[in-house]
């Protein structure tokens, strides 16, 4: 079985399985000279985003649509902001204001393009 995720990304076979209280499930996966990033859509106002790069940086928590097409989450050092939009997401530092990432992350598997 050769098993797809929301966003149609191709997740290799993989043997049948009951999903345990998952109902919206997308791992993607942003690289290059950008931070790693996966994003777990849960509604259409909440995401869950998992950024890190090397030991040096790590934020996993909750983003919820604050207006439009933007999503927003923080914890104690951080706020990230994502567009849904323009794909920009954007990590600074909540105490100073600088902006430790500003790249692009998109949904689509550009390989099935």
């Amino acid at each position: 079985m050769i098993a797809t995720s929301l966003f149609g990304i191709g997740l290799g076979s993989m043997a049948a399985a009951q999903a345990q209280g998952l109902k919206h499930f997308s791992a993607v996966i942003a690289q290059s000279s950008n931070p790693v990033t996966y994003m777990t859509v849960i509604d259409r106002n909440t995401v869950v985003i998992q950024i890190s790069e090397g030991g040096e940086f790590f934020f996993h928590g909750y983003l919820e649509r604050t207006s439009g097409s933007t999503f927003t989450g923080e914890d104690d050092q951080v706020r990230v902001i994502y567009d849904e939009n323009t794909k920009q997401l954007v990590v600074i530092n909540r105490v100073t204001g600088d902006e430790f990432y500003n790249y692009y992350f998109s949904n689509v598997d550009e390989g099935a393009l």
